[in-house]
């Protein structure tokens, strides 16, 4: 098994220094062989804020000695708790969050 696993070690190398070598002479690596993709870049896929991080944010904030101002921000956006938020306001809630 060992023999094996030198092998594969050997043939990784091997590929490394090809990759060094056409990076060295200003190749890139053809896309089909490429192991991260790109970002996509389009302005309608925006990441969407999860309550999940929304929850992180609030409850740093309410550790720090912000509940009565975190209470306040969940009445000006019409909820008693962040449950009640509705999800396309998340990310504006986030941010006034973090502020405080």
């Amino acid at each position: 098994m060992n023999k094996g696993l030198l092998q594969i070690a050997e043939g990784f190398a091997m590929v490394a220094e090809g990759y060094r070598k056409m990076a060295s002479e200003g190749m890139e690596i053809p896309k089909d062989i490429q192991t991260e993709k790109e970002p996509e870049k389009s302005n309608t896929l925006e990441k969407k804020i999860s309550i999940t991080e929304v929850r992180a944010v609030m409850a740093e904030k309410s550790r720090a000695g912000k509940t009565q101002e975190i209470k306040q921000l969940l009445k000006e956006f019409g909820a008693d708790k962040l449950s009640s938020v509705p999800e396309e306001r998340y990310e504006e809630l986030m941010k006034r969050a973090e502020v405080l």
